[in-house]
């Protein structure tokens, strides 16, 4: 068997060992046990509060309160489902779901001044996870019984180099482009295959109001997201090393404009906001999702996460969900991560009642419920993935046509500083601009 592999520690990912995961992953439709894990100690199954620690913790009436702070907006109506259910079940705790616009913002000056949440939602591939486990911020998980609820080798995938677990691994996404399905009927236009033929579809339809490929300046992120798996699209195919190109760029070795796959990737990117529609940069991600919803653009690039979005809207689009197409002579691949993993900060007063939530949220019939209402492909064995829109994507996560996204292995903060830059390229249409801004600010990020 390919040894599992983490690409935070090895720099560019084996693929064949990512893939192989992802494939496991593929299980998560409705096989696999979970594998036997050593408890690190007994835990106390009782809740009991107080009346000191109930007026702490903001309950009433005896009741334990559980803060949870999660900075998803696309999924509190899912959560909000399961919260309710936990309830029913354990009357003596109530759970509070915060989403806030600047929730990760709002996290990091949270914990840096002891004003602990009792749960929090974060990504458990990314680097400033890393970061916070590495400080203590993050209470560890490791031997805890419901993380046996939990797909083995996505378990195996969120272990730290000393193999300690801070997150319970919940959901896993990707990237690719929707289609409204209704749109192409009318249009006469057949599914693109490749990146050709979705360039020309966007030609054909460059002049008609709701023919746009919708982007969503306004929120940044949006931007570095599209730029990484266009990026890891060409360097799948390329076998080039990601990790590694960037690092050189960043000791002064290389510079970005003699990296094809970096230019090439920019250069996709400008190709396809040339068919934005008209206020871009004054469009937000939920604007995007409604105005895709209401039949405003016939696509856009997103996750999965934007599925409930839409639903949400218009419940009776008919749309498709594709990987982006990859040029004539390449081949697609969908990029795979870690979407949600739930915490708990070292300084939660409420410790019990968190592990509640979470022992109860990773049960295969309660995390069905979250993950029909949220769209998200499972990492609880057991789940039935069955959005229909995703089917695509299932069939390809099973023939592992999958890698682990390509930021994951950038330094702390790289992308969030390097989305502005992406985001002045777009509005001065200046890929040149762009390339040197990449050549000034890697090497801040590369000590």
């Amino acid at each position: 068997m390919v040894e599992l592999t983490n690409g935070r520690k090895d720099g560019f990912m084996k693929k064949a060992g990512i893939m192989i995961i992802l494939l496991l992953t593929a299980g998560l439709l409705g096989c696999g046990n979970a594998a036997d894990m050593e408890t690190a100690g007994d835990r106390n199954g009782n809740i009991e509060a107080t009346a000191a620690e109930t007026a702490d913790s903001g309950g009433s009436m005896g009741k334990v309160h559980v803060e949870f702070l999660q900075g998803k907006p696309e999924s509190v109506d899912a959560y909000e489902k399961v919260i309710n259910l936990f309830e029913q079940e354990n009357q003596d705790i109530d759970v509070e779901q915060v989403n806030l616009p600047d929730t990760y913002t709002v996290l990091t000056t949270r914990l840096s001044s002891e004003e602990y949440p009792d749960l929090f939602n974060h990504f458990p591939l990314r680097p400033d996870f890393e970061v916070l486990a590495q400080s203590g911020q993050i209470l560890e998980l490791t031997g805890d019984d419901y993380l046996n609820h939990v797909n083995p080798s996505i378990l195996e995938m969120s272990k730290t180099e000393e193999g300690k677990i801070y997150a319970l691994p919940l959901t896993i996404n990707t990237m690719g482009v929707y289609l409204n399905k209704e749109l192409l009927d009318t249009y006469g236009l057949p599914i693109p295959e490749t990146y050709e033929e979705l360039i020309a579809l966007l030609e054909k339809t460059a002049d008609k109001e709701d023919g746009k490929f919708l982007f969503a300046c306004k929120d940044t992120w949006t931007l570095w997201q599209m730029m990484d798996r266009l990026l890891g699209q060409l360097y799948m195919n390329s076998e080039n090393d990601f990790a590694a190109d960037f690092a050189a760029i960043g000791s002064g070795e290389k510079r970005a404009e003699d990296i094809p796959e970096i230019v090439r990737a920019a250069q996709q990117m400008l190709e396809l906001f040339s068919f934005s529609q008209d206020d871009p940069f004054g469009t937000s991600f939920p604007q995007m999702c409604d105005d895709f919803a209401n039949g405003r653009g016939i696509a856009f690039f997103q996750g999965t996460w934007a599925y409930p979005n839409i639903k949400k809207v218009n419940p009776d689009l008919e749309f498709l969900f594709i990987p982006m197409p990859a040029e004539e002579g390449q081949k697609s691949y969908l990029s795979m991560n870690i979407d949600i993993g739930l915490c708990i900060p070292e300084g939660s007063k409420n410790i019990d009642g968190a592990k509640e939530f979470l022992e109860f949220i990773s049960a295969p019939e309660n995390a069905q419920v979250f993950n029909d209402a949220d769209g998200s492909m499972s990492c609880i064995t057991g789940v039935k993935n069955t959005i229909s829109e995703f089917e695509d994507a299932y069939q390809m996560i099973d023939r592992g046509d999958v890698y682990e996204m390509m930021s994951n292995m950038w330094p702390v903060n790289y992308n969030t500083t390097l989305m502005d830059y992406i985001s002045a390229m777009l509005l001065n249409e200046d890929l040149e601009g762009y390339l040197k801004d990449v050549n000034m600010i890697t090497p801040d990020f590369y000590k």
